[in-house]
């Protein structure tokens, strides 16, 4: 899938195009990995930063990668999101036990604030709910996003961490 956006506030004035990685062996996976680890400051200590684990992720058939890229350098990710299935500790409000999950997603600096979240997020319009994670007070811009646009928070965990929900009708 490829699809193109135009970058809007705080961006270079570019095209960006939308791409998909469902395969586990896909080329590009070290460079959104190699974006991540540069936006959160991971390396491969962490399952974050491992590419094996990247790839293991990757292999459940409703997994899959966003990202965006200029139309210049397409091999130049400036943004993603990750999809995984993820099984709950516990099940959800709604009894749900296991569902879609963006277990990452990440903006370079020089595009954030240019509606690349909200590009990738809508992508996944027919995905009818969805969880994301976040940490209120490391990641203040990502929790008014979800807070601004609707998202519901489902729980949070002992660590900080609060888990959101997106409601089909959004």
């Amino acid at each position: 899938m490829t699809t193109s956006t135009a970058a809007t506030a705080h961006t270079p004035q570019a095209s960006l195009q939308l791409h998909r990685i469902d395969n586990p062996d896909d080329e590009n996976i070290p460079r959104i990995l190699a974006l991540s680890n540069a936006i959160f400051d991971f390396d491969g200590s962490t399952k974050h930063g491992l590419i094996s684990y990247w790839r293991d992720c990757l292999v459940h058939p409703s997994s899959s990668i966003l990202y965006l890229a200029p139309d210049a350098q397409p091999t130049r990710p400036v943004a993603f999101l990750f999809v995984i299935w993820r099984k709950y500790d516990e099940p959800l409000k709604s009894g749900t036990a296991e569902g879609p999950h963006v277990w990452l997603a990440g903006v370079s600096a020089e595009w954030r604030r240019g509606g690349c979240l909200a590009r990738m997020v809508h992508e996944l319009r027919d995905i009818e709910s969805f969880t994301i994670c976040t940490h209120p007070r490391r990641y203040p811009h990502m929790w008014n996003w979800l807070t601004r646009r609707g998202w519901i928070q489902e729980r949070e965990f002992e660590d900080g961490k609060v888990m959101f929900i997106r409601p089909a009708q959004i």
